[in-house]
């Protein structure tokens, strides 16, 4: 089994029997999906907006406009954050105080880091796409070159 290193950004503290540091697993919440939470700061405030990813292997694919303050300023950072979250059920009980949620998520850690290549870029974008909507990416016309000039591609290893 591989597993990721716990640190003092990723351990978790509260509920610890029931996280997991297991690569499969997290790998199974990430593919169950295709939108997560990306974080970053802008003009010092902390700011958070879903996005849309796809994964291949033990990389996530972001991809937006060139001029995409988001990914702009994570690539300025040099790291990053994203979380993925599925809600599997509402625990109802009598009492608000006992209410709660069963969920799974991932949170991941990393570097990033733009695509310049002109194939990885398309290969990120395909990965993208099936990614969201297997074969759709067989459904759809050619990108043409100035599309792809337009869109900014970074990765999460």
């Amino acid at each position: 089994m591989k597993t990721y290193p716990k640190s003092n950004v990723n351990r978790i503290k509260r509920g610890q029997n029931r996280a997991t540091y297991d690569v499969a697993k997290i790998n199974k919440i990430i593919d169950a999906g295709f939108i997560g939470y990306v974080s970053y700061v802008y003009q010092n405030k902390a700011i958070t907006l879903p996005m849309a990813y796809g994964r291949k292997e033990n990389k996530i694919y972001l991809h937006s406009s060139q001029g995409n303050r988001m990914l702009n300023m994570l690539l300025e950072a040099g790291e990053m954050s994203m979380t993925i979250m599925h809600l599997d059920a509402l625990i109802l009980a009598r009492s608000g105080l006992h209410h709660s949620v069963n969920y799974r998520s991932a949170t991941l850690f990393g570097s990033v880091k733009k695509i310049e290549n002109q194939q990885e870029k398309e290969a990120a974008l395909f990965c993208f796409m099936e990614h969201m909507m297997k074969g759709r990416w067989d459904a759809i016309r050619s990108m043409h070159k100035d599309e792809i000039d337009r869109t900014l591609v970074v990765d999460l290893p």
